[in-house]
């Protein structure tokens, strides 16, 4: 299995990821600076600035454990979040504020998030009368993920402030837990303090949930030739990007794609699908240090635990809506994968 960190080399971080860091520790931290964040990155000033400038997955990774290491615990997140706004967000938060509504400003941040924060995506889940703005990690930093998870669910806060009203209620949900001690009694302060919102910790999800009422709320600032122009932009973008992006990335959202249209395929299948031979896409993956079976368990894993958790249904229909031909299978594979029943982790996650 895939080390945390380990594997990353062909997803690249945008200069725009990096901007936080950059003025965190040129602003709060006590000990160390930008300038030895660029000695640690092994670049000069001249390279950051440029706007084309970024580094891989596996440098970010390390980046994350030398701040920790040296700056982080004498940071708080509200320091993080000091310079964020719409307008830091570039052409996605320009998008988002020229937006009609509060349903296509958030459309904004699930279509466009992968540009700003390569390692995440979102999704917008309308199920009246709630509607879950989905957050998740598209690969795995192990201890980073749960900071990126805090840091950009805020930021989404934040910006959505900008784009509507604070008044727009909304509960935060975090799947990782709160912690115990001074440091994280005082982070908990610091997250309500940001939020001014209910926060859930060991939840089912990552990100916020709103009322379906809501979604239609006009934006303070419409602007439809702007929204459209700004779109088209970010679209080229994307066209762009798609070329260069991890292939298990690519896996992974076509698979959770076909998964919530309720389709399961086998390798051959899945490589039929993609233009490519089975041995090829088990080459291409193996290059990833990761695997087609590994990312299929993945997506069906969440996908159960998700109607565990939210639904009713029983385990047999559950079995059928992630692709299994039958109960036991589908218990023997949910146990091997978290240690039970998927009645017993339902049973124990539900109040």
């Amino acid at each position: 299995m895939r080390k945390a960190g380990e594997g990353l080399k062909a997803l690249r971080i945008p200069r725009t990821v990096l901007e936080p860091i950059r003025q965190v520790l040129d602003r709060h931290a006590v000990h160390v600076s930008f300038a030895d964040m660029l000695t640690q990155l092994g670049v000069t000033r001249e390279q950051f600035e440029d706007p084309a400038f970024s580094i891989d997955g596996e440098e970010l990774y390390a980046l994350f454990d030398w701040v920790e290491h040296n700056a982080r615990g004498s940071i708080s997140i509200r320091d993080w979040l000091s310079h964020f706004s719409a307008t830091s967000a570039g052409l996605a938060g320009m998008a988002a504020l020229s937006a009609r509504n509060v349903r296509e400003s958030l459309l904004v941040a699930v279509r466009y998030l992968p540009l700003l924060i390569p390692v995440m995506r979102a999704d917008l889940v309308e199920a009246p009368p709630k509607v879950l703005f989905k957050l998740e990690m598209a690969v795995d930093l192990g201890r980073m993920n749960s900071f990126l998870l805090e840091i950009v669910t805020a930021a989404v806060h934040v910006i959505s402030n900008d784009v509507m009203s604070e008044s727009v209620p909304r509960i935060i949900h975090f799947r990782h837990g709160h912690g115990n001690g001074q440091a994280a009694t005082a982070h908990r302060r610091d997250l309500e303090e940001i939020f001014s919102s209910r926060i859930i910790f060991n939840s089912h999800f990552d990100g916020m949930e709103g009322r379906m009422a809501d979604m239609d709320v006009a934006t303070r600032s419409p602007n439809e030739a702007t929204f459209n122009t700004v779109k088209r932009i970010l679209e080229d973008e994307i066209s762009t990007r798609q070329g260069v992006a991890a292939f298990s990335v690519t896996v992974h959202q076509e698979l959770v794609r076909l998964a919530n249209a309720g389709h399961f395929p086998s390798l051959e299948e899945f490589a039929d699908r993609m233009n490519l031979s089975p041995r090829t896409l088990i080459r291409k993956l193996s290059g990833e240090q990761t695997s087609f079976k590994s990312i299929a368990n993945e997506v069906w894993f969440r996908l159960a635990k998700e109607l565990l958790l939210q639904t009713r249904f029983s385990v047999k229909q559950i079995a059928a809506r992630t692709g299994f031909n039958n109960t036991n299978s589908f218990s023997r594979a949910f146990k091997s994968l978290s240690g039970e029943t998927p009645l017993a982790w339902r049973t124990r996650q539900l109040p």
